[in-house]
């Protein structure tokens, strides 16, 4: 009796051992606000104004999967399983796929991090490898009022097929890089050289209170005939002074174009775009604000545009997982960003975002 207690404890204390080298953690977010949009007048008519319930203000709605185990000798498997999904509807995000934020497997240790799968890129502004959605104190979140509203590469840029690697940090300095062999599309006919594919890299610096990063993405439109190649490059600081924190940010873009397309087109336009921000912390309150804006160049028989947008935003923390906010953006478009019957639009949102 005495042997099989002792059996019993020891394998136990085994037992506790291999589950503690190994975690998997469901979480996700529940994110529900009402919303006001109120778009302004275009060049020749207007547009209504609507009020609704929304969901993803403060951050996306999502549930998810992620997970670890313990190899020996510092290394680890990792993996995370991400979907999206709409809170008014219940419908899924990202057009429907299951785990359309991101969705890979790889190994970490002390080599740096290698994953492969469905990732979001290092400027995107959101998943897990994200380097550039920290600058933005609206997170890149909050409809238009985040800097996605004028840097296309922070805009929750995500590619398929991809493969990336992360080095550890080494005084405060990290960099990666990564390369998709099909963007954002099915596989193509005649060969993979015919699919959108494309690099993304980053590198940074954080010591103290400071922070500085430089993102950059290439993709190219396969081989067809007069496929151009958008290329985005950002870049951004910010100084966190403890009672409030700043921030600015610079992007530069060439021949911007929509991924989810395998035709020939032109060369798309050609963009730069600036941002300055501010967040002020004080207790369970932060308050917080910012400006941008995005020049189009004018390309072919389409003239210059402009784009301006300021924002402000409160939240209250009234637990660790629940937070109360309320936001408010204006963003006025010009030039060959004004269409027939918009001219940029005002937002208003109250909600509730909670994570679990």
């Amino acid at each position: 009796m005495k042997k099989s207690l002792i059996a019993l404890a020891v394998l136990g204390a085994f037992a506790g051992a291999a589950s503690a080298q190994s975690s998997v953690t469901l979480y996700g977010v529940v994110d529900v606000n009402l919303q006001r949009t109120d778009p302004k007048a275009g060049t020749t008519t207007d547009v209504d104004a609507t009020t609704g319930v929304n969901g993803g203000g403060l951050a996306g709605n999502r549930w998810g999967v992620r997970g670890s185990e313990d190899l020996g000798g510092g290394m680890r498997a990792i993996f995370q399983l991400e979907g999206g999904y709409n809170v008014d509807d219940g419908t899924l995000g990202q057009g429907g796929r299951l785990f359309g934020r991101q969705a890979y497997g790889g190994l970490a240790g002390n080599f740096g991090t290698v994953v492969a799968g469905r990732l979001a890129t290092f400027s995107s502004g959101t998943g897990a490898f994200d380097k550039f959605g920290s600058l933005d104190p609206f997170r890149t979140g909050y409809g238009l009022a985040g800097f996605n509203a004028t840097m296309s590469g922070a805009n929750a840029l995500r590619v398929d097929n991809a493969i990336a690697y992360l080095t550890p940090a080494l005084g405060g300095f990290s960099a990666g890089i990564g390369h998709t062999f099909r963007a954002n599309l099915g596989e193509n006919a005649g060969g993979s050289s015919n699919n959108n594919n494309g690099q993304f890299m980053y590198a940074n610096f954080s010591a103290g209170p400071l922070y500085a990063v430089l993102t950059y993405n290439r993709i190219k439109l396969g081989e067809v005939p007069g496929g151009p190649t958008t290329k985005h490059l950002q870049i951004g600081a910010s100084y966190d002074l403890k009672f409030v924190k700043l921030s600015a940010a610079y992007a530069k873009e060439d021949d911007q174009f929509a991924l989810a397309t395998t035709s020939a087109q032109a060369p798309g336009s050609d963009a730069k775009a600036w941002a300055i921000g501010a967040s002020a912390p004080f207790g369970p309150h932060r308050v917080f604000g910012s400006y941008q804006k995005r020049n189009v160049d004018s390309f072919g028989s389409t003239p210059e545009g402009d784009r301006k947008v300021w924002a402000l935003g409160y939240e209250y923390s009234l637990s660790r997982r629940t937070t109360f906010y309320a936001a408010y953006s204006d963003v006025k478009d010009d030039g060959s960003l004004k269409t027939a019957n918009f001219g940029g639009q005002t937002q208003t949102s109250i909600g509730l975002n909670h994570t679990f």
